[in-house]
């Protein structure tokens, strides 16, 4: 684990740069650090003692309120399936669309866009359209989207050799054999995006499961070794694509399968369901899809709900979990449950199951940085929604405000700053519980501070969020090996759905996941149901 001062020297900077930074001078500086319930979350080590004298009796149980929970939860009401729970750890819903909600603005603690989806995401699109999203559909079957949502320009930018520049590409300083490689990269995810099998099916689809397999062997190889084996060796190649790793997966170009890495340019543009390269934000980020989808849940939601047990019965299932608020265990009966809970919970709660060794999950950290005035833009391209720092571990920052910010130039806002570790997780993951606050910060400000001087003169609040299980990893093997499938298949009466699943935590793979089991238990049940797959 990178401490305070590893991480400054890593930088080539110390206590000077804090000090200009104006570090020194904001010690009163008011901030929390928010743990996720990593803790709360190890409760299913140490289970209750006694059995639960508590008892309660449910339709259909579902556990986990992320994308995936909620995605089921909105199948089922959707086709008139009203009698289910969803059991939630958390104190807040939503899971990776959790978000904060401050004077100045709401922010995202996690996921904070949706890309307009492509057609074969049917579910997402059904979705939208439910949320009034989509106002219409054109002659040619493409969708209208409300134009609010989706987000203004100008959208990001890259801080680098002292100056932005837009887009996401280091062009400033780049060599004619960089561009060169940077254009053949390009030719090859046109050319997959091009391809058709003979159903029709391209080979890197959104859901992974509409992939067509002619590329499935890409998958045994890193993504690093695929650009060597191209010849691209272009440094800021390497870069622009490692970024995207880094920041859907949490994996660097060593631990990225080529095939995920292939699928993050070659699954959506230019074939999708809308306008090229839009996507859809809010200040709250994808908390927002999670607020609309909670509010077709209702009551039915429990929160500070530790589930600690599922078992089979003779009558249904038994789902034993821990009432936090009241320390009290409780056993809810159900005729059947959908679990969305993260794979490697599986062994823990649920006795008999396979330890499925190819999910590893990638740890997060993510700041909200509460200003009184968005911070100025520095030299070249404008304050975007999306800002990166070239030379950074970071992944940079987004503007909470941003879709309203020509309103308001220059008003409170709110910067949310990400980093994933590309680092072996477990290592990372518990030198992450033992940091304090103190710690965050300082690494925060020092990673944004040459980029916005003015930064800590503006800002108000600084609060922390630990994300130790954050995604799913799509190192090599896991989407086209053997445990992928078989870990999605039902255990008698219980269902699984989460984005584990699909091997990639992306919002559609998650909610399709979610509809899948939903519609696995609307069938077992025989129910009617029109399919949103």
């Amino acid at each position: 684990m990178i401490g305070r001062r590893g991480f400054l020297a890593g930088l080539g900077v110390g206590g000077a740069l804090l000090a200009a930074s104006g570090c020194s001078r904001r010690r009163d500086l008011p901030g929390r650090l928010i743990g996720s319930a990593e803790r709360r979350g190890h409760g299913v080590f140490a289970p209750p003692r006694t059995s639960p004298t508590r008892r309660e009796r449910v339709d259909v149980a579902i556990l986990g309120s992320g994308v995936a929970g909620l995605g089921a939860a909105w199948k089922l009401a959707r086709e008139g399936l009203e009698d289910f729970r969803i059991l939630e750890m958390e104190d807040q819903a939503g899971g990776n669309c959790r978000f904060a909600e401050y004077p100045e603005s709401r922010a995202p603690w996690a996921a904070h866009y949706l890309p307009v989806p492509t057609r074969e995401a049917r579910a997402t699109l059904e979705l939208l359209e439910d949320l009034g999203l989509v106002r219409g559909w054109n002659p040619s079957g493409e969708p209208i989207y409300d134009e609010r949502h989706l987000c203004h320009a100008p959208e990001e930018r890259l801080y680098q050799l002292g100056r932005w520049e837009e887009g996401l590409y280091p062009h400033l300083g780049a060599s004619p054999d960089d561009l060169r490689q940077t254009r053949a990269f390009y030719a090859e995810i046109e050319r997959w995006q091009s391809r058709r099998d003979r159903q029709g099916r391209r080979a890197f689809a959104i859901p992974v499961d509409r992939s067509s397999t002619e590329a499935r062997e890409l998958d045994r190889i890193s993504m690093s070794r695929y650009l060597a084996m191209q010849g691209w060796t272009s440094e800021r190649l390497r870069w622009h694509v490692e970024y995207g790793c880094r920041d859907d997966y949490g994996t660097c170009l060593e631990t990225t399968s080529a095939w995920a890495g292939l699928h993050y340019f070659a699954s959506r543009s230019p074939d999708r369901a809308g306008p090229a390269g839009a996507l859809f934000t809010w200040p709250e980020g994808n908390g927002w899809l999670a607020r609309a989808l909670l509010d077709r849940v209702g009551p039915r939601l429990t929160t500070g709900a530790l589930v600690y047990r599922i078992a089979e019965a003779s009558d249904g299932v038994e789902v034993d979990y821990l009432d936090l608020a009241r320390e009290e265990p409780v056993r809810l009966k159900a005729d059947r449950v959908i679990c969305a809970l993260p794979a490697f919970l599986r062994p823990r709660v649920l006795p008999g199951s396979p330890a499925f060794r190819s999910f590893t999950a990638c740890p997060w950290v993510v700041a909200n940085l509460v200003m009184d005035r968005a911070p100025d833009p520095g030299h070249g391209f404008p304050l975007s929604w999306d800002n990166v720092i070239h030379d950074s571990k970071s992944l940079g920052y987004v503007v909470a405000t941003h879709q309203g910010l020509a309103a308001r130039p220059g008003g409170p806002t709110v910067l949310t700053w990400y980093r994933s570790f590309t680092e072996e997780p477990s290592q990372v993951r518990w030198g992450l519980l033992g940091r304090s606050w103190e710690s965050f910060r300082d690494e925060v400000l020092a990673d944004l501070a040459p980029v916005h001087p003015d930064l800590p003169e503006r800002l108000r609040r600084l609060d922390m969020m630990v994300l130790g299980h954050a995604m799913v990893r799509p190192v090599p093997g896991l989407i086209w090996g053997s445990e992928r499938p078989l870990a999605a298949l039902p255990q008698g009466r219980i269902h699984f759905a989460h984005s584990d699943l699909s091997g990639l935590s992306i919002f559609e793979e998650a909610q399709y996941q979610g509809v899948r089991a939903a519609q696995e238990v609307l069938a077992a049940r025989n129910l009617p149901f029109d399919s949103s797959l």
